[in-house]
């Protein structure tokens, strides 16, 4: 049971920072260059992000990860 606590830690600390960077990644891939702050259109450049995020982690929970180690995604798979 603990090794299977251990790989669900790894696997979503993993994802956390997989979800942050995609989530900021989208943030500044809204924004065009010379563009101020207050012209930004927030509403929509947030909904692109969390869009974004939901995305990315979804695809983390389907297909796994490559920052974890395959041992460890098998671990979390065979009941032992």
């Amino acid at each position: 049971m603990n090794m299977h606590r251990k790989n669900f830690k790894a696997w979503a600390r993993a994802t956390a920072i997989r979800c942050v960077r995609t989530f900021f990644s989208t943030v500044l891939g809204v924004w065009t260059a010379g563009t101020i702050i207050t012209a930004i259109d927030w509403p929509t450049t947030l909904l692109a992000a969390v869009s974004a995020t939901v995305y990315i982690l979804l695809v983390c929970i389907v297909a796994g990860l490559p920052e974890v180690d395959d041992v460890e995604v098998h671990d979390l798979t065979t009941k032992q």
